[in-house]
């Protein structure tokens, strides 16, 4: 079964980028959290040279669509461990929105503008004086 996935995972270390044993294929790697779910982010080829730009780091944020698998080893210790896995299709760093400027206009008086009565055409509407303040 093949698990297809897109979150957003924040970086608890810094990325690593190297090339695959025979030295032709580029390798980005990093582990981080999305939610509750501590998942290690691989990623080949073209996509491993794109978001290998060296501008993240430990605490960064990084939107990642691809494939979800749970991966088993053994630790040092003998100890068999479990974790997500997430083999990268798309992938690309979450930036924080710049901070919205204030335009330069004009400032408005507090006092407001007088109602305006109603038109002849609505002349039979009694309740005007009603919502008047």
């Amino acid at each position: 079964m093949t698990i297809i996935a897109a979150c957003v995972i924040t970086l608890k270390k810094a990325p690593t980028y190297r090339l695959a044993k025979d030295g032709t294929m580029p390798v980005w790697s990093a582990f981080g959290v999305s939610g509750n779910d501590a998942i290690q982010i691989t990623a080949f080829r073209e996509l491993a040279e794109q978001i290998n730009f060296g501008m993240l780091g430990e605490g960064d944020a990084i939107s990642v669509t691809g494939t979800l698998s749970l991966s088993t080893w053994e630790d040092k210790g003998g100890v068999e461990r479990s974790g997500l896995k997430l083999i990268a299709s798309k992938a690309e760093p979450v930036t924080p929105p710049a901070p919205k400027r204030r335009a330069s206009s004009p400032r408005r008086s507090n006092a407001s503008a007088p109602p305006t009565p109603p038109t002849a055409a609505h002349d039979d509407f009694d309740d005007y004086g009603r919502f008047q303040a």
